[in-house]
């Protein structure tokens, strides 16, 4: 299936799941990421976001604040001009504002950018993903572009309330794959996690 009409599906299953079933979906994938995230024994510039409520993304607060109490650095996105995204640092007690896409970012003028190359996890959210980590998102291509300047070690990180499909068929040269994606159900490792052994201690999911 095309990216477009996975793009269509997770749309629609999105805007039909009740919010019983949408709560219940976010504390499974939530209780996975922190059994993943806590394998890490040293601390970790990770690039996270804030979810689009309107739209049902992954509910990240209480992610962002295990994250930070495990002594982690988190840094957001901040979309500028017309298809560039950087990064800035945040605090746990810093505010972020809304853009004109109704999104919360981080205010450049009280906080600092962190260079793409100083990220070592980058947590994406997805709208559908397959077996071999290919993903599929809104389509801008914020995340393509963001990847391409970050590090080849840095570990990206889906995180999806649906479950991977067998194939993506319009995968291009230039796509970056996901190393490894967290789902309510678990968590799906792909070729890049297995080349970068990113911890400290053996990880057995």
């Amino acid at each position: 299936m095309n990216k477009s009409r996975l793009r269509q599906l997770a749309l629609a299953r999105r805007k039909n799941v009740s919010e019983r079933i949408f709560a219940l979906l976010n504390e499974e994938l939530q209780q996975e990421f922190m059994d993943f995230i806590t394998s890490f024994q040293q601390p970790r510039v990770i690039m996270s976001f804030q979810p689009i409520v309107a739209r049902k993304e992954v509910e990240m607060e209480a992610i962002h604040h295990a994250l930070w109490s495990l002594g982690h650095q988190l840094c957001f996105p901040r979309v500028e001009g017309e298809d560039s995204m950087l990064a800035y640092l945040m605090h746990k007690k810093d505010s972020f504002i809304t853009s004109n896409w109704g999104i919360q970012e981080p205010n450049p003028l009280t906080n600092a950018r962190t260079p793409s190359e100083a990220i070592d996890l980058i947590i994406i959210p997805l709208l559908a993903f397959d077996a071999h980590g290919n993903r599929v998102g809104y389509g801008k291509g914020f995340y393509d572009r963001f990847l391409m300047d970050c590090r080849p070690d840095a570990l990206k990180i889906g995180v999806c309330l649906d479950e991977a499909v067998q194939r993506i068929d319009d995968v291009e040269a230039h796509d970056i794959p996901l190393d490894l994606c967290i789902t309510p159900t678990g968590i799906h490792l792909f070729d890049g996690f297995y080349q970068k052994n990113p911890f400290d201690s053996e990880y057995k999911p």
